[in-house]
């Protein structure tokens, strides 16, 4: 394997890491062993679905390493101060010191909550992103959030953990069922709302192609998704202007997975249905034209995306009180990030709670 013959594009940041896109699996130890001189323990952390599919493949480059694999539950709600307790315990028992490298292979899920516990074990870990899912794939292991949930809200904790790199296989995704695959079409209609038009219109001359899982269009869907997220980390890594951007859909759809207990509804899902609350609401705001807001319904739906949430007892004033927790929000004031058209998206600071209950109201 030639490393400069890969592609890759470099997410430029404090510490500057690249995204490897459409690389063997298998080919990540040669990498580490080029790249990294001191790892001489592995921490493989997966969901063991994830693990029967690609640790033997993961670990077969692997061979010169002491590797342990540590399995946790598949679901949103594993994001918890619990599982990352007994995480701890278990990279203690396996020997893990201040040198252990953390691989976290797997989905947003396992990204999030592997890329938290080397934030914190010991003051810190190095690690490395191995996404298998699109929506990882296309966002998630992009850009150095990591986050666990807090009963008041989801990824109330957590950091900017930059990873070492990351390591995208996109024959990984031929084994997800569809519903994973609608997340992560969900997380990319989103980056097309909110910076790139021409994507939504791939999106929209794409969709058999796409539903069909031809792997051209596949791998050109992940490259030119994934290119709006490292453009926008590459910016503002820390999230202090623009990034706040790829939040559009998220202030709504993590309100409905809090109030939920991330049961019966998928993050995609949610960003889905926030997707169109968002949309609404900024028609309210003079932002978007009637057309533009059914352009976006109708893509979502083209795709099997939910644009509303049919559930009994389902309150927009809870939902609105969720949204109370948005980290975004300053000095007790929503703050919002809502389309301009399609193709851009503003941050919001005027959203008055009538009209945030109106948007609930046109998805519930």
């Amino acid at each position: 394997m030639n490393l400069e013959e890969l592609h890759k594009i470099e997410v430029i940041a404090d510490k500057p890491y690249p995204v490897f896109l459409g690389v063997p699996i298998e080919d990540l130890g040669e990498y580490l062993h080029a790249q990294l001189k001191d790892v001489e323990h592995i921490l493989i952390i997966t969901h063991q679905v994830v693990a029967e599919l690609y640790a033997e493949r993961l670990k077969k480059g692997l061979l010169d390493y002491r590797v342990n694999l540590l399995t946790v539950p598949a679901g949103e709600s594993e994001k918890s101060l619990e599982r990352l307790s007994q995480l701890t315990t278990a990279a203690l028992r396996c020997g893990a010191d201040r040198k252990t490298l953390v691989i976290a292979l797997g989905g947003g899920v396992i990204g999030d909550l592997a890329g938290f516990f080397a934030s914190v074990f010991m003051r810190g870990l190095r690690f490395i992103q191995v996404p298998t899912t699109l929506l990882a794939q296309v966002d998630s292991s992009i850009g150095g959030k990591v986050a666990v949930n807090h009963p008041a809200g989801k990824n109330i904790l957590g950091a900017f953990h930059p990873p070492l790199a990351v390591w995208t296989d996109f024959k990984t995704l031929e084994s997800l069922p569809w519903a994973e695959v609608e997340n992560g079409l969900a997380e990319s209609i989103k980056h097309a709302m909110s910076a790139n038009p021409d994507l939504f219109e791939f999106f929209e001359k794409q969709e058999q192609s796409i539903k069909q899982r031809d792997p051209l269009i596949w791998s050109e869907m992940v490259t030119r998704s994934s290119s709006v997220k490292i453009g926008i980390v590459s910016e503002d890594e820390r999230e202090q202007g623009i990034r706040a951007l790829l939040n559009l859909g998220h202030s709504f759809g993590h309100a409905l997975e809090t109030e939920m207990n991330y049961r019966g509804v998928t993050h995609g899902q949610g960003v889905s249905i926030g997707l169109v609350a968002a949309s609404y609401l900024a028609k309210i705001k003079g932002l978007m034209t009637s057309e533009e807001v059914s352009r976006v319904e109708q893509l979502l739906t083209n795709f099997g995306l939910p644009t509303k949430i049919a559930r009994k007892g389902l309150d927009p004033k809870i939902l609105l009180q969720h949204m109370q927790t948005d980290k975004k929000n300053q000095g007790g004031r929503k703050i919002l990030i809502l389309p301009k058209g399609i193709g851009q998206a503003v941050i919001s600071k005027e959203c008055t709670d009538p009209e945030i209950l109106n948007a609930w109201e046109q998805v519930i």
